[in-house]
């Protein structure tokens, strides 16, 4: 194979994989734009519910908080406004699996355990 067609050929993977990265990565923020959450948790601080920081310490990881978004446990923190949470909640009940994974690995990426 001639050097010019591998180095384009390995561009393009280059490319299509920073791509698929990109995409995952922002999977979660996507989700959370879309379901309105950052309408009361801001990425620096408290408002109608506690920040993303607050959110993300307060779980130990991945599991913990996509069970809380499955509706399955408990919170962990105060949320402010229970009853509204209660209500985005029936949302977050109705996305797939993956899309409540990398929303969660989206809140916890502001510094979680």
């Amino acid at each position: 194979m001639k050097p010019f067609v591998l180095m384009t050929l390995i561009a393009c993977g280059c490319l299509i994989l920073a791509t698929m990265l990109w995409a995952a990565d922002t999977g979660g923020e996507a989700t959370f734009q879309s379901l309105r959450c950052n309408t009361c948790h801001k990425p620096d601080r408290r408002s109608a519910g506690p920040s993303l920081p607050e959110i993300a310490k307060a779980y130990s990881g991945q599991q913990q908080l996509v069970q809380y978004l499955k509706g399955e446990s408990e919170p962990l923190i105060d949320l402010g406004n229970r009853q509204l949470m209660k209500r985005k909640l029936e949302k977050t009940k109705e996305i797939s699996d993956a899309e409540r994974r990398d929303l969660a690995d989206y809140i916890l990426s502001f510094g979680g355990k």
